[in-house]
């Protein structure tokens, strides 16, 4: 931060962005009200409630002016739930011109006094008092002197609540009663002061004005605005650059969807307010590529009011450069130490081919001047003939942009880094520098507060950067800010005193450079109502940041301003979460399904836009860190029930689990506790999406029998671990198998064997009883041969005896077979 010893920045402070597109309201003025430094008002507040709830009278509309009579009106408008809160702990007093942002002494003076109410409680009636500086104003140290009276955002309570701590130095113009303020109201109370007010301090080129609340006599709060005297002699205009940031509320994606575009590029989206707000400024824009990928990733289905928006910014005369991706956090990068700064990798897992198919044929407006024939030489329907079918037609499928061609843009230049405010810290900037981002925009509390009114332009520890002015810087995002009229003319009305001194203080610097805060945009039209008073004033000459960045430049000391330990460790835990989901995205075919979207989200948490709600960010890390361990415990082993292993040789079963909705290519291995089983290999298996599947590995027994722990792992094909290893207990037997072999062949054996003597037996029984057989046929053969020789010997002599006796007896014939029986005369005479 700048030191204290310039009280004019710590006072300017004291408004901040709203951020309303993004975190609560209550949220975010709570934290603004209080950074405003206006605490709550002690016991004299609580001793009057009672007494205030019941008050319902107006505001007088006479009181009493120091040496003069004042026109008084007032009003009361409660503040709306978006802008205001009513768990605040202070009272914010604003006074300012009614119109104008500068004060013309000549004149009547009409002045708004603001009474903003961010307690709990309702304020009491009581009186407004209107103050001027004593002096005349003409040089920093004095405005510094007037603006640095009332409380800081670091005074404490009871500071706040001392009337000698608070009281303004100066002297009285005016007093005017003020009603009771009912809690989170807001009342603006109209004077005017006749020219006599400010006589002695008429020739001043800055006028000093303040305001104290005072409730039965105690002082409740009070503050103190400058304004430029319209009468105050101008000289040389000076050259200041203002660097315009355009991005969208802190979110835990990293592209933007189609509805939240067509709703951010609308006519009133934020968007468009934020190019309604520089368009027409000489002002330098940087912008989140996030945005322009977010629309270009859509193709032809972006929303219309999207397509129109990139086009109206391409057409911007602006300087413009880009941020890191979602404005990712830069500092915080450099302080972690990274090789190099985050950049998304890929965008194919949001691109479809449907989305980027071309339009008509080139050709197309020539085959409307033919005769109605296409190529093939048919007839093309007739788009006149009612009757005639129309043709359906597929458009062609076109290819989807590369990553580089998605962020591609014409910028001015893209060698500029710009952390956020107050959060480099040494080396940081060298770290940029190797990045490619030779040179960076410090915001003024991240620099040694030096001499006054010099160039932006600086070298800070040992690197090129260009360092936002301390004085017009505050100002200008208070103005860009403001939720109310009277807010906005009080600021506006700083950064013209701040320009008035700058007129006048002699030896003029080449450029400045002046920035607005990130979300800025949320309140466009004070933004633009800002560049506009900027251009208008007559002090100021348009500069360009290049022009910025090449005056010659100035020797600054950095301040040194890591970010938080807690934050740093944060941000460790989600870049080593990305490492290990790019690792583990090697288990897919095409891994950029994974790291694609997961590096963009990892960009988007480093949205330098959650600095400012620090809960929001600590729960959306939380959120994202248990989502990516249940992406990588995804893919996973299911444990198996104990295993009997009773053979040589068998194969483990191992089943595995695969969530993602992509297939998965894992390598399963197993490693035995002893050397009673042996892997033979591992064994490579893809799972379809969202199954599972069992594989079996081999092993084999070693020596002896007992009890192994199998250590069952997975793998990527690339050697990345993935999941947890399961151990499955084993119980080894594998003599077992040659035993029940030997059992097993002794059994056929005999089996066989009885089978064989059986079968010997029986064969020898039948040899016997056929020798026993054949025996006994034989005797019985030889027998009956006996017999029939005895017959027939009998018979022979019978007939023997039959021829003796001269019974006539034939021959038989005896003719061997084969020979001729021949009856010839011859023969028979020759046997007689």
């Amino acid at each position: 931060m700048v030191p204290e010893s310039n009280p004019a920045r710590r006072r300017c402070s004291r408004v901040e962005s709203t951020e309303s597109a993004r975190r609560p309201a209550s949220t975010a003025h709570a934290n603004r009200f209080h950074r405003r430094g206006f605490t709550a008002f002690g016991s004299a507040i609580a001793t009057a409630a009672t007494v205030a709830l019941l008050a319902s009278a107006p505001l007088a509309a006479n009181a009493a002016v120091t040496g003069a009579s004042a026109a008084v009106t007032t009003g009361t408008r409660a503040a709306s739930a978006e802008s205001r809160s009513d768990s605040g702990s202070g009272v914010v007093l604003r006074v300012a011109p009614t119109v104008a942002t500068s004060i013309a002494p000549d004149a009547p003076i009409g002045l708004e006094i603001e009474v903003e109410n961010a307690t709990a409680d309702p304020i009491p009636a009581g009186a407004l008092q209107l103050f001027r500086s004593a002096t005349e104003i003409d040089d920093t140290a004095e405005l510094d002197a007037w603006l640095a009276q009332a409380p800081g955002p670091d005074a404490s309570a009871a500071d706040a609540a001392a009337t000698e701590a608070t009281a303004i130095d100066g002297v009285e113009v005016a007093e005017v009663e003020s009603s009771m303020i009912a809690a989170g109201a807001v009342e603006v109370v109209s004077i005017t002061l006749p020219p006599a007010a400010v006589d002695e301090i008429d020739g001043s080129p800055v006028l000093g004005l303040g305001v104290e609340l005072h409730v039965d006599g105690t002082l409740i709060a009070s503050a103190t605005d400058a304004f430029a005297s319209t009468a105050a002699p101008t000289t040389g205009p000076t050259a200041i650059a203002v660097a315009v940031p355009v991005t969208v509320p802190a979110s835990a994606t990293g592209l933007l969807g189609a509805d939240d575009l067509a709703a951010w590029t609308s006519p009133s989206g934020l968007l468009s307010r934020q190019l309604d707000a520089v368009e027409g400024h000489p002002v330098a824009i940087g912008i989140d590529p996030r945005i322009i990928a977010s629309i270009r990733t859509l193709g032809t289905s972006a929303p219309s009011t999207a397509s129109a928006w990139l086009e109206r910014l391409a057409a911007l005369p602006n300087e413009i450069f880009p941020l890191a991706y979602a404005d990712a956090d830069v500092a915080a990068q450099a302080q972690l130490g990274l090789p190099a700064l985050l950049a998304p990798t890929s965008f194919s897992d949001e691109l479809d081919p449907a989305d980027f198919a071309g339009g008509a044929d080139a050709g197309g407006d020539e085959a409307d001047e033919t005769d109605g024939t296409d190529e093939a030489g048919t007839t093309a329907p007739d788009d006149t003939d009612p009757t005639a079918t129309p043709v359906p037609t597929e458009p062609p499928t076109g290819e989807v942009p590369s990553t580089e061609e998605l962020l591609e843009w014409p910028y001015t230049r893209t060698d500029i880094g710009w952390p956020a405010d107050d959060t480099v810290a040494a080396g940081d900037l060298a770290f940029l520098a190797t990045a490619g981002l030779t040179t960076s925009i410090l915001a003024p509390g991240n620099v040694v507060a030096g001499e006054q009114w010099a160039n932006s332009a600086s070298s800070v520890d040992g690197s090129t950067a260009v360092v936002a002015d301390a004085r017009l810087t505050p100002p200008l995002r208070a103005a860009s800010e403001a939720l109310s009229d009277t807010e906005w003319r009080a600021a506006a009305g700083q950064l013209g005193a701040e320009l008035a001194l700058l007129d006048g203080s002699g030896d003029q610097p080449v450029a400045l450079l002046a920035t607005l805060d990130r979300g800025a945009g949320a309140q466009s039209a004070r933004v633009a109502a800002t560049l506009d008073a900027l251009a208008d004033n007559p002090r100021v000459a348009a500069a360009s940041l290049t022009e910025a960045i090449g005056a010659p430049p100035v020797a600054r000391e950095l301040v040194d301003e890591p970010e938080d330990r807690q934050r740093i460790d944060n941000v460790s835990r989600i870049v080593r979460t990305d490492a290990n989901l790019t690792a583990f995205a090697t288990v897919l075919d095409d891994p950029r399904e994974l790291t694609g979207p997961t590096r963009r989200d990892v960009l988007a948490l480093l949205d330098v836009d959650w600095l400012d709600d620090r809960p929001a960010w600590d729960a959306a890390v939380g959120e994202w860190l248990v989502a990516q361990r249940r992406t990588l415990d995804a893919v996973s082993i299911i444990p198996s029930s104990p295993i009997n292993v009773v053979s040589s040789e068998t194969g483990v079963p191992t089943t595995i689990l695969n969530a993602l909705p992509y297939p998965v290519t894992v390598v399963v291995d197993v490693t035995p506790s002893n050397g009673r089983l042996v892997v033979e290999d591992q064994v490579t298996v893809t799972v379809d999406p969202e199954s599972r599947s069992t594989v079996k590995v081999p092993v084999a027994a070693g020596i002896g029998n007992g009890e192994v722990t199998l250590t069952v792992s997975l793998s990527s094909p690339e050697g990345v671990p993935v999941g947890s290893p399961v151990s499955i207990p084993v119980n080894v037997q594998a003599d077992w198998e040659g035993l029940g072999a030997a059992i097993l062949g002794a059994i056929v054996v005999v089996f066989f064997g009885v089978g064989i003597w059986r079968n010997i037996r029986r064969h020898r029984k039948k040899r016997a009883e056929a020798a026993a057989t054949a025996a006994a046929s034989e005797t019985d053969a030889v027998a009956e041969t006996n017999a029939s020789d005895a017959a027939d010997t009998s018979e022979v002599t019978d007939t023997s005896g039959a021829a003796d006796a001269g019974a006539p007896v034939e021959a038989a014939d005896e003719t061997p077979a084969g020979e001729p029986t021949t009856d010839e005369p011859g023969d028979e005479r020759r046997d007689g």
